[in-house]
């Protein structure tokens, strides 16, 4: 891992872009016609992605790390899709293509365990953050079957190391909503008991991406509020 950096986008904010595709793929708010035109839209992305992270002095190692994981989360939430255009992706998901691995629902945990038994660094904490939101936003991997206890210990244990590295406060603090942003409707019940999971997870700041780079809000319910918006569709 490289030295501690002061980065004003930090690698959750870089990988959003990703991030935002799988949360509507989950939600069904993602339409997608042709898997290859959508696999070739996350390469990019995540081709974008890694050129901005070492542009902001993440190394090559720190946004491999990130990107596993972010993938991981993408090939199991198409899996889970149950998407018929989807059928070939089993035969060889994103992590194989990228990684030349098949098990990312192991790998993704061993790579946090590492990233746990690390010495403590700001980038340490960044890609920690990455791994937590994968987590909180419903990644499972090799839980998916059960055991959801050691998967509760897994966050608290990046929470208690990312609270230790970077002081008390807000996971993703450049999240934090500015004066003027648009908010969750009040009205709408399903966007209030998201707030209150956002509270629940000690003002978790998620996503919210508009058009190609927007603007960031905090909060799971921005990252809903965004799934309930019009799908993206994927160039044919």
């Amino acid at each position: 891992m490289t030295t501690p950096t002061q980065n004003a986008e930090n690698l959750a904010l870089i990988v959003q872009e990703i991030l935002t595709a799988i949360v509507r793929l989950r939600s069904n708010r993602q339409h997608v016609s042709d898997a290859g035109a959508f696999r070739s839209q996350m390469r990019a992305a995540l081709q974008a992605a890694s050129q901005e992270a070492r542009q902001k002095g993440y190394t090559e190692q720190d946004f491999r790390l990130a990107a596993f994981a972010v993938v991981a989360f993408l090939d199991e939430s198409v899996l889970n899709s149950h998407n018929p255009v989807f059928a070939s992706w089993p035969r060889k998901p994103l992590q194989e293509e990228l990684f030349g691995g098949h098990v990312a629902g192991e790998t993704f945990f061993e790579n946090l365990n590492a990233l746990l038994r690390a010495a403590d660094s700001k980038n340490i904490a960044d890609v920690l953050e990455v791994y937590d939101l994968c987590l909180l936003l419903g990644y499972q991997g090799r839980y998916t079957i059960g055991n959801h206890g050691e998967l509760r210990a897994f966050e608290h244990a990046i929470a208690e190391k990312m609270r230790r590295i970077r002081g008390a406060g807000q996971l993703a603090p450049n999240w934090a909503p500015q004066p003027g942003r648009a908010h969750a409707p009040a009205h709408d019940p399903a966007l209030r008991s998201l707030g209150y999971a956002a509270a629940a997870l000690l003002g978790l700041a998620l996503l919210l991406f508009l058009v190609f780079k927007f603007s960031l809000n905090t909060g799971v319910s921005a990252v809903h509020e965004l799934a309930a918006a019009p799908a993206i569709r994927v160039a044919q």
